[in-house]
């Protein structure tokens, strides 16, 4: 039971760093690299556990995953867990980041703390899937007026 505990520590603490294809550096430089590279970029954050993050990738995100490349959007996709729900993605147009699976708490504080450090106005949240639709300054274009992310403004500037 002891190493089971040690094990599960261990997992949880591993950083999805060198999950990053195709760029060099840590996840946060690639992202904040695509950021720059795009007048817009799409980033979306989910996780294998959640029903709500594979409906809405697989209905609302991927669909539109080459609109939104022919209009020069950039994608960044974090997904914990649930490789063959992403496989097929990766493209040179792409960023995908297949995070190791941590506890449902550490995820949210480490895709808060991520956003919080690349976008100027990012507002925390405590629930997944995370939409984000934001231009190359770091703000955020998709809340929607009650607060909430939406992703009728991605879908939106897919077409």
């Amino acid at each position: 039971m002891k190493y089971l505990i040690i094990l599960l520590s261990l997992f949880g603490l591993v950083s999805c760093s060198n999950a990053v294809n195709g760029h060099g550096g840590s996840y946060k430089a690639a992202i904040h690299q695509v950021i720059e590279n795009h007048d817009k970029t799409m980033i979306f954050i989910g996780a294998e556990y959640c029903h709500s993050c594979k409906n809405m990738l697989e209905k609302n995100i991927k669909p539109y995953l080459e609109g939104l490349e022919k209009n020069n959007v950039g994608i960044v996709i974090i997904y914990y867990g649930g490789e063959d729900i992403i496989a097929g993605l990766e493209s040179d147009n792409r960023l995908i980041i297949k995070a190791n699976l941590r506890f449902p708490p550490l995820i949210r504080k480490d895709a808060n703390k991520t956003m919080k450090s690349l976008l100027k106005d990012f507002r925390e949240t405590n629930a997944m899937p995370i939409p984000l639709l934001v231009n190359k300054d770091g703000f955020v274009l998709n809340y929607e007026e009650d607060g909430d992310l939406g992703y009728v403004k991605i879908v939106e500037v897919a077409k």
